[in-house]
């Protein structure tokens, strides 16, 4: 697996801007220079493990967060899952995406009567 530098650089940014940090307060924080926590933020740089490391403590989030998107074992499904189906869409047309959207709408749908359902007859 490649280290995916922008999509870190974009969970870094929101993680500061949930926490009203500006970037000049984060690169603080973490003792880099604001210009390159702008590099980290665009993914136009590499960022070493210890910066990594430090940006994850400044902002309360684990390096899997950062790297990976997710925190915890259903988060990690979840994530896993929305890259599976971000991969199956990238060649589908509109109208496929379309198609399939209104299939996972309908299954969600149906399986919550289902749990309802089942819930009342308990």
């Amino acid at each position: 697996m490649e280290i995916d530098y922008k999509a870190i650089g974009v969970r870094v940014k929101r993680l500061r801007k949930e926490q009203r940090l500006s970037q000049e307060k984060l690169a603080e924080l973490v003792d880099i220079s604001v210009p390159h926590m702008s590099n980290i933020e665009t993914g136009k740089t590499k960022l070493s493990m210890q910066v990594l490391v430090d940006i994850s403590n400044a902002l309360s989030a684990t390096p899997d967060e950062l790297l990976l998107g997710y925190t915890s074992a259903p988060d990690k499904k979840c994530y896993t899952l929305r890259e599976t189906i971000h991969q199956e869409l990238e060649d589908c047309t509109t109208a496929q995406v379309a198609m399939i959207e209104d299939v996972i709408v309908c299954t969600k749908r149906g399986l919550r009567q289902y749990e309802r359902k089942t819930k009342k007859q308990q």
